[in-house]
């Protein structure tokens, strides 16, 4: 027997507003029954640490999620949605000599062949995206943090809806990834990186920090003065360039010479 389930949705409150043709809210979705492919513990400690693997409409499982008990559980969020880009990806030719042509993709279900293609039609895409961030805010945990992949092609349409759905205080950083190494583009500047937007459903998110040593040859480079008594290096920076302008740095100021040293070890 197939049960259905009608899972409110929340109001995107935030400021400011991206309009598109066709825009309309998503006051609630009904959720269907969900295909698991796979379950799996990835701890193999706790009988709860769960992990899902579902196939379907990513907004289909959204709403199984939110109907399943999920809403506000989620700390964690990655999505690398389609760009927008023009491409089909499950139809490519495969041009053999001057006289055969195989063409990829033809054993593909309907269903496979729209997930793999992305080409648009109108304001289309801005509404796909836009219900499904409305969803991924349901299931965000009030501490979570989400991140969002694009590239030039929408993601300034994809940073307004982001701040509409979850605020414009919510952004906490703009990531820019390059992904190339330089090339010619024709008749341009050549396309060589993505943005990763990363924003948090509150102020009370939840930040691990990932330090990272420095590079042995920056330090040989930027921390060039050393101590002669005990080998520390450091470096010296002007004590009159713009810093910060509001709070506290932490460290005293060790000069009224208009130089200070910024000690490395």
């Amino acid at each position: 027997m197939t049960t259905t389930q009608d899972v409110r949705i929340g109001e995107a409150k935030g400021r400011p507003m991206l309009h598109w043709v066709g825009k309309r809210p998503l006051d609630y979705v009904t959720a269907f029954p969900a295909q698991v492919v796979e379950t799996f513990n990835p701890t193999g400690e706790q009988a709860d640490a769960r992990g899902l693997l579902f196939h379907g409409d990513n907004k289909d499982v959204l709403a199984w999620l939110l109907a399943h008990g999920y809403r506000g559980k989620v700390n964690l969020i990655y999505i690398d949605p389609p760009f927008d880009s023009g491409a089909n990806y499950v139809r490519r030719v495969q041009l053999r000599g001057v006289r055969r042509a195989q063409i990829d993709g033809e054993a593909y279900s309907l269903g496979e062949q729209i997930q793999y293609t992305d080409i648009w039609a109108n304001d289309t895409y801005l509404q796909f995206m836009y219900e499904r961030l409305l969803l991924l805010k349901e299931l965000l945990a009030e501490d979570g943090s989400i991140y969002l992949h694009a590239d030039p092609s929408r993601n300034s349409y994809l940073r307004v809806i982001m701040d509409e759905v979850f605020g414009a205080d919510g952004l906490v950083n703009e990531l820019v990834w390059q992904r190339l190494s330089a090339h010619n583009d024709s008749r341009r500047y050549g396309i060589i990186h993505d943005t990763i937007y990363y924003y948090t459903k509150t102020d009370i998110r939840t930040w691990n920090p990932q330090p990272m040593p420095l590079n042995e040859r920056y330090i040989e480079n930027f921390f060039d003065q050393i101590e002669e008594e005990t080998g520390r290096r450091y470096a010296r920076s002007d004590l009159t360039a713009r810093g910060l302008r509001k709070g506290e740095t932490g460290k005293p100021v060790v000069s009224l010479l208009g130089v200070v040293d910024i000690w490395y070890r």
